[in-house]
């Protein structure tokens, strides 16, 4: 399945029966989490690209909202990274699942992917705009993060989802990927000292296997936010 990012006026490409379709967008965080789960828990799947500036018709067809991730088998359609990375979860349970077994861990840890969405996340975007320059937003970035400074002190382990990354680890790591090209801490900065235990995570997580296989220089990244959404847009043309 070719990766490139179709756009207006491009075919939707025919899926065979039984088999699993992601459409994404290559440098979208949300449609990077349900492609983590993908990878770590080795699920057959083919990639179609979607360009999420100039979307190709049929798409509303796949997600009234128009929004990456979707997934697609056999005319189930599923979408929302949270969602869709759930579903898969669920749908292959013997294949590394994402959550731990305790009901109450469980829990905790749909808790600490709420935190990042209801505060988190909006702090990163905030802060990304007035690209680190926003003293307020940044600064509500940095106490938010916090929270999850803290929670995985507290846990003692060296991921979220104990020795080995789980769900939470892979929800939450397309922004962490994100923090320098993005400027949400101002230019070439990452993780402030203040957040130690964050800083040696990420360190951590960038070595692990999925992420790796995922993981974007750090220029393409700049190079795709720095154009998004403008008439110089890019997608296929930038180096990965």
């Amino acid at each position: 399945m070719s990766t490139k990012h179709l756009t207006k006026g491009d075919a939707c490409p025919p899926l065979e029966a039984g088999v699993l379709r992601i459409y994404s967008m290559k440098f979208c965080p949300y449609a990077e989490r349900t492609r983590l789960v993908l990878q770590a828990k080795n699920i057959p799947h083919e990639l179609v690209n979607v360009n999420t500036w100039i979307k190709p018709e049929w798409f509303v067809d796949k997600n009234p909202n128009t929004l990456v991730p979707v997934l697609e088998k056999d005319g189930q359609i599923v979408y929302e990274s949270l969602i869709t990375s759930d579903y898969l979860d669920e749908l292959y349970p013997d294949q590394r699942p994402m959550y731990p077994k305790d009901t109450y861990q469980k829990a905790k840890d749909k808790m600490v992917i709420g935190l990042f969405g209801d505060k988190i996340s909006g702090a990163f975007w905030k802060s990304a705009i007035g690209r680190g320059k926003d003293q307020e937003a940044k600064e509500k970035l940095i106490s938010e993060l916090g929270k999850l400074d803290a929670e995985l002190k507290q846990r003692g382990t060296n991921f979220f989802g104990g020795e080995q990354p789980g769900m939470v680890d892979y929800m939450i790591w397309p922004f962490f990927a994100r923090f320098t090209s993005h400027l949400v801490f101002g230019d070439n900065a990452d993780l402030p000292d203040s957040l130690p235990v964050l800083q040696a995570y990420k360190a951590r997580m960038m070595e692990d296997p999925t992420v790796k296989s995922s993981i974007l220089p750090e220029k393409a990244y700049t190079e795709f936010i720095t154009h998004y959404r403008t008439p110089t847009t890019k997608f296929d043309e930038i180096e990965t």
